[in-house]
């Protein structure tokens, strides 16, 4: 669903989740995105603003396929145990 372009834009979010800016770059709403994957619209809300540390691999994967991107584009590794 995102361009090569949007994939580049995405890729400099900083971040550890960058649902939000992927669903901005689409022009999607989060209605959209749940009904197509098949999730409540508050889980994809509350994805997207960060609301949960962690996501599971299931569902971090449907948002990838969605957005024809990879787990890592969305959910790039973060600094978790570095003082």
């Amino acid at each position: 669903m995102l361009t090569e372009q949007q994939l580049a834009i995405l890729r400099t979010e900083p971040g550890t989740n960058r649902v939000a800016k992927a669903i901005a770059l689409a022009g999607v709403t989060q209605v959209t995105i749940a009904e197509a994957l098949g999730l409540p619209q508050p889980y994809v809300s509350d994805v997207a603003r960060q609301r949960y540390r962690t996501i599971t691999v299931e569902n971090a994967r449907k948002f990838a396929t969605y957005f024809g991107c990879s787990i890592e584009d969305l959910f790039p590794p973060g600094d978790e145990g570095k003082a």
